[in-house]
């Protein structure tokens, strides 16, 4: 992984902790007007506010209600304040056990993970356990128990004397639980045959109980790998570096890496490979801290391999003078258990065509009925709410009538929604692969599809669901029915079988596909994806949940379909923070863009800083690069409809159209977005099916559709096919503050400039003075939207960017981007600050004196003996340092001087004493 990056956030975050304690020490420990909680437990949900925290004054947090939560699952969320999403990657918390807990949200650490026991039980036991000698000091024993699903890691018990530790268990009166201990994971189990058992009462009794031996004791804390090998994308040139981090407190000094290149599954221990090759990992540094606790840093070198090789990799420390080894990332003590780390090499490039792809996102059911003969499940009498639950008739036909629309619209890829055979009409619970439900029509009517799509120069990529079943499935009923004499029993993973099973996000409706058992893996790859790619015909997938499967699976996946298309687009579903989402460069072509979808929302939707939009941006499309194609968004079939989060306003549609499709990448149109398509109910205001506003019929009476909002997407679509640079162009920003942001796509013959004011007044703007453009050339700006020309004059274009708008200019002439002199230093300069300033935006900015070289901003009011605390924030960089401090001693209006030769110098200017000067 390009991990380059994650240190420069770092250094950041770590420069921000020391230079900005000051807006703390100014604002309500509050900070926030409401924070709400949203999550993917079956208790919460990405969408709504029906989970609002209040805050605790004495605490000085804000506190949930209680929230139901399962045992050993993992439940990933976010906080939401004052309308804002909190920014990074979500959190998580694995429940201990099943119980209701409240999540505390502390404003001044808003990434600090407090989720509490709520009193709402009304029995318990308090488990004491004593360890046997020998049970390293530094490994906490944990409960793995029926209630958290024999989860081996979830419920760390409480050390309180040298061989004691104790936990609580709650539930109802007269509940049993059954339970084991064991050492963190399931390999260091405590050595018996069967759980411990104890009942629930409403007296809160103690049991005490010892263990006696365990199974196996870890050689290590933890070893830790996280697929950390540079580079991250090899091609046939390249050794690959193999990093690992080993936190231990006895010795550690050995290591092996056990790789293949055939495909198959390395095997290994203490250095000697039973499959495949070895290479000794060596301890390039260890440090320790206060308590004892080493961390080690262990390499390794995979040597070079030819083109389309599948490296697959398992990795394991030990110490020499001892029993036994430990294995990255599941720190489990055998190779069969252990996690498989895999990387593709090649000369990683994906198509073409997909990087020049505007795609149009059909949701069968919802976007026409073609024949009324397959309406077998289409109640029409039902109110209308009640009908958006179920199939509304949409159909294969359906889509087939409507290829001339789609091909006016401009676009030049469909994406075709799961219509395989299931229960369900979005299609996401599969019951057979290579069938498609009649409800949509046939696997015949689908090649025709294709053929029809392909008679206009379009590309179909499809909707490919390898991540799960429905339990209707017959894979899964046959393994429900014989258990491990069924040959599907291992294609999924069975806890405590036949009730309790690996699932996706907990519903048990949808079974989780075992994708690293050989034979689930070879029928996906051999058998369904080859049916969709070879007898139906389509170019490409579209991955549902691409988390769910591992980074081995995809190397698989990658190297079949490129085997069978070398041109086929391959992009996932990966809804999670950048670097989780980047990680798939190498296997991928591309993600759904989650990052940026989040970034846009903020700006239009949340009024949002342009600072930050601008801030994500860049970081998002440098870490993502040339290759990996991401796909933009504004919303789909499992969010909101933009436009109704947008209040209706079709501006704000309009505008972050715009926006998205100037931005690299691949722009997604959700069926309906190009006519105005928005929601008749608010999915705030249902507990079940929010979705069922997403997904609402598409509007084809023409009477009904927004004419002036399709003309504008048709517009879009017209400027991307028209400029190589909205397609291939590299991406700078070359101006942004609050409100505005300006930034240019380039390829060398072609150049585009985009203009976005999402204040509410117009901006004047000086183009090439913010290009800091020295040598005045002639340019010219063409607008791609209406026509209107702006040309330069005596070395300046000016222009007017119109509030709430957002500009696309083809640009003729020598325009560009020049350093700003050693005088003028930066871009821009914000003085923020204590009252009568504040400490977020940029509302005071300064301007750059030429004949005094320096920075001044406009005059302030200030009043006698009030001292003004402040720092200048310079192109986006907080100076360092403590807080400038200024007291006037009269009262008047004052102006700021910023001096970049001499940076903490405090200078402040009454404006009568410059007036007299003058």
């Amino acid at each position: 992984m390009e991990k380059r990056w994650i240190w420069l956030i770092g250094i950041a975050l770590l420069f921000l902790s020391f230079a900005q304690p000051f807006a703390s020490a100014y604002a309500d420990a509050k900070t926030y007007n409401d924070v709400v909680l949203r999550g993917n437990a079956q208790t919460l949900d990405w969408s709504s506010n029906d989970n609002p925290l209040n805050y605790n004054e004495e605490e000085r947090v804000w506190l949930s209600g209680p929230i139901p939560l399962e045992g050993g699952k993992v439940t990933e969320f976010k906080f939401v304040y004052d309308g804002n999403w909190m920014p990074g990657s979500n959190l998580t918390y694995t429940a201990p056990q099943d119980a209701e807990y409240i999540f505390a949200f502390h404003p001044e650490n808003e990434r600090k993970v407090d989720i509490r026991l709520a009193d709402t039980y009304e029995a318990s036991v308090e488990l004491e356990l004593t360890v046997p000698e020998g049970t390293p000091e530094w490994v906490t024993p944990t409960v793995a128990s029926s209630k958290n699903d024999f989860h081996y890691t979830a419920a760390p018990m409480t050390k309180t004397s040298e061989h004691t530790y104790t936990t609580k268990i709650v539930g109802q009166a007269g509940e049993e639980v059954s339970y084991f201990y064991s050492l963190a994971g399931e390999s260091y189990k405590e050595e018996r045959s069967e759980p411990r058992t104890v009942t629930l009462s409403t007296s809160g009794d103690t049991k005490e109980d010892t263990v006696t031996q365990w199974k196996k004791v870890p050689v290590a804390q933890s070893v830790t790998h996280d697929y950390y090998h540079t580079p991250y994308v090899p091609d046939h040139r390249d050794d690959v570096t193999v990093k690992v981090e080993v936190q231990h407190f006895g010795p550690i000094d050995k290591g092996a890496i056990y790789y293949t290149t055939d495909g198959s599954t390395p095997d290994g221990k203490r250095g000697e490979a039973i499959n495949g090759q070895t290479v000794p990992l060596k301890v390039t540094e260890t440090s320790e801290n206060a308590d004892g606790l080493k961390t080690s840093i262990m390499e390794g070198i995979i040597p070079s391999q030819k083109k389309e090789t599948r490296v697959k990799y398992k990795l394991d420390v030990w110490n020499s003078n001892s029993d036994g080894s430990q294995f990255a990332d599941n720190n489990v003590l055998s190779s069969e258990e252990a996690t498989e780390f895999a990387y593709y090499v090649d000369n990683y490039e994906s198509p073409e065509w997909a990087k020049e792809a505007v795609i149009y996102q059909v949701f069968v059911d919802r976007f026409r009925d073609g024949s009324t003969k397959n309406n077998t499940s289409v109640d029409p009498d039902q109110p209308y709410d009640e009908q958006l639950k179920g199939w509304m008739g949409g159909d294969l036909q359906g889509v087939l009538e409507k290829m001339d629309y789609i091909e006016k619209l401009g676009v030049n890829t469909l994406w075709i929604s799961p219509i395989y055979e299931g229960p369900y009409s979005h299609g996401y619970h599969p019951t057979d692969f290579m069938n498609i439900d009649p409800r949509f029509g046939s696997n015949q009517l689908m090649k025709e599809l294709v053929d029809e799509a392909h008679k206009r120069d379009m590309k179909v990529v499809y909707d490919l669901v390898p991540n799960h079943t429905s339990d209707q499935h017959d894979f899964f009923q046959n393994a429900l029915e014989k258990g491990p004499d069924s040959p599907y029993y291992d294609w999924y993973t069975f806890t405590n079988h036949p009730d309790e099973y690996d699932t996706f996000y907990g519903i048990q409706e949808l079974p989780e596909l075992n994708n690293d058992n050989p034979e689930t893996r070879e029928y996906m790859l051999d058998e369904v994806v080859p049916f969709w790619m070879n007898e139906i015909g389509v170019d490409g997938f579209r991955l549902d949940y691409a988390k769910g499967p591992s980074q081995s699976f995809w190397v698989d996946f990658r190297h079949k379909v490129k085997s069978l298309d070398d041109d086929a687009f391959i992009f996932g579903e990966v809804w999670d923070n950048l670097d989780t989402i980047s990680s798939y460069k190498g296997k991928l072509d591309g993600a759904i863009d989650f990052e940026t979808h989040s970034a846009i929302t903020n700006a239009f939707i949340q009024d949002g800083s342009v600072n930050a939009l601008a801030s994500s941006l860049e970081e998002t499309f440098g870490t993502y690069g040339d290759e990996f194609v991401a796909a933009t968004f504004l919303d789909s079939h499992d969010m909101p409809r933009f436009l109704f989060e947008a209040d209706g306003n079709e501006e704000t549609l309009k505008n972050a159209a715009a926006l998205q499709f100037t931005l690299p990448g691949a722009p997604i149109i959700y069926y309906g977005d190009e006519v105005g398509l928005s929601q008749s109910g608010d999915h705030n205001e249902v507990d079940e099916w929010k979705d069922r506003y997403y997904r609402e019929m598409m509007i084809w009476e023409e009477e009904k559709q927004n004419k002036e909002i399709l003309s504008h997407y048709k517009t879009l679509i017209d400027a991307r096919n028209d400029q190589p640079a909205l397609t291939h162009g590299d991406f700078n920003i070359i101006y942004s503050d609050d409100d505005v942001l300006v930034f240019e796509r380039t390829v060398p013959q072609d150049k585009v400039l985009v203009v976005m004011n999402l204040g509410e007044e117009d901006r004047n703007l000086d183009i090439i003075d913010l290009y800091n453009q020295q040598t005045p050339n002639k340019v010219q700006l063409t607008s791609l939207l209406d026509k209107e020309k702006l040309k330069s004059h005596k070395g300046t274009l000016e222009m007017t960017s119109v509030a709430g708008s957002v500009a696309i200019y083809d640009v003729k002439g020598k325009l560009r981007y020049e350093a700003p002199s050693e005088e003028k230093k930066y871009n821009k300069v914000v003085l923020r600050g204590s009252a009568p300033f504040d400490w977020s935006s940029d509302a005071n900015m300064l301007t750059f004196d030429e004949k005094d070289n320096l920075w001044k901003s406009e005059p302030v009011e200030l009043t006698v003996g009030e001292t003004v605390e402040y720092k200048f924030v310079r192109d986006g960089e907080w100076l360092e340092g403590d807080n400038l401090r200024f007291t006037p001693e009269t009262d008047g209006e004052y102006i700021f001087i910023f001096d970049p030769q001499n940076e903490y110098q405090v200078t402040v200017e009454r404006m009568q004493a410059l007036d007299e000067a003058s």
